[in-house]
């Protein structure tokens, strides 16, 4: 077969995988921890892959899906406070804003009026043209997420019933020598590995005692600045300190002094404390050989190029090109002579 023809084939198929090659990764990930589940179904199930696998996925799901749509809307609520607080044009006024939660904003102005028949008519009559354009725009993101899971789910369930006959065929095909390709495989397992437990799971143990403090405080939306907790913790020392001091500040400038040594002492004390003791243990479980400063740039560059995906795939890409400089530098330093 002519290159050109084999060239112009790859290329076809990249351009169809790659839309929903994020959701691909994830799937196979996802799939790749859920095999130790997977594999204790088959023992109570008398070695039925194919039930196994399935009653696997449906557990996956059952417990994904909800957290998935509860980090979306935290997601959300995170943004529309952010959004909020812009609005201020003096910082004491951002402050004291965030610390009281007064005077709703225009989102949730809308958010009331679409409670109520009348309001979402007055909302379609304000918008007029803009209506049908903005409800294209949902409707494509919705199909768009909707068959981005069905692949993921679809991913899971294959990598748990033939992704050793995926692996063995793609390591016979691949044009690549076949330790160079285990190498990139276990980089690849790696990456998925080394951001689920030292950059979400430190992330998510500041998130919840962040969350707590707001809670008991008394701070308004306090679980829209957990997740804004979450978020700012992948920058390594300071970044929870980016959400709980002008939390504090504001506590104090409307008078609330003693919330605000209690949440200053909560984060210098607790917060702080998770984030030097928790994630080097889970990054060491993790394993991700990239310095912590490259795997942040290689997140924000990643979110630049890709968007929110870019958490996933800047880690991903950056770890894989480090591991082909390795492969490089090492077959330069150790020529194979032929015998």
């Amino acid at each position: 077969m002519p290159r050109w023809i084999l060239a112009l084939l790859c290329a076809g198929a990249f351009v169809m995988l790659a839309p929903f090659a994020p959701w691909v990764i994830l799937g196979i990930w996802l799939g790749l921890y859920a095999e130790k589940v997977h594999v204790a179904m088959m023992r109570v199930l008398g070695g039925r892959r194919g039930l196994s696998a399935t009653v696997t996925v449906v557990l996956l799901v059952i417990f994904v899906l909800p957290i998935a749509a509860m980090i979306g809307s935290l997601v959300i609520d995170a943004i529309a406070l952010v959004q909020r607080l812009m609005a201020s044009e003096q910082g004491a006024s951002i402050l004291e804003r965030l610390a009281r939660g007064d005077a709703a904003t225009s989102g949730e102005k809308t958010q009331q009026a679409m409670m109520s028949t009348d309001g979402m008519i007055e909302l379609l009559r304000q918008q007029g043209g803009r209506a049908w354009a903005v409800f294209t725009q949902v409707a494509g993101a919705a199909a768009h997420v909707v068959i981005g899971l069905l692949i993921m789910i679809s991913g899971i369930y294959g990598v748990l019933t033939e992704g050793r006959g995926w692996y063995s065929w793609a390591e016979q095909h691949a044009p690549i020598p076949s330790d160079a390709f285990h190498r990139f495989a276990a980089a690849f397992v790696e990456t998925g590995k080394g951001l689920a437990y030292g950059i979400v799971g430190a992330g998510l143990i500041q998130s919840i005692v962040a969350t707590a403090a707001f809670l008991i405080l008394g701070v308004p939306s306090a679980l829209a600045l957990g997740m804004l907790t979450l978020i700012f913790s992948v920058i390594p020392a300071i970044g929870t300190a980016i959400v709980w001091v002008p939390v504090s500040i504001g506590l104090a400038l409307t008078g609330r002094e003693g919330a605000a040594i209690a949440l200053a002492v909560v984060g210098v004390g607790v917060i702080g404390t998770v984030d030097n003791l928790a994630r080097p243990i889970l990054t060491r479980r993790g394993a991700l050989q990239l310095p912590s400063y490259v795997t942040l740039i290689a997140m924000f560059g990643g979110v630049q190029l890709f968007g929110g995906w870019g958490l996933l795939l800047g880690p991903l890409v950056v770890r894989m090109a480090k591991e082909a400089i390795l492969i490089r530098s090492e077959a330069v330093a150790n020529p194979v002579v032929p015998s």
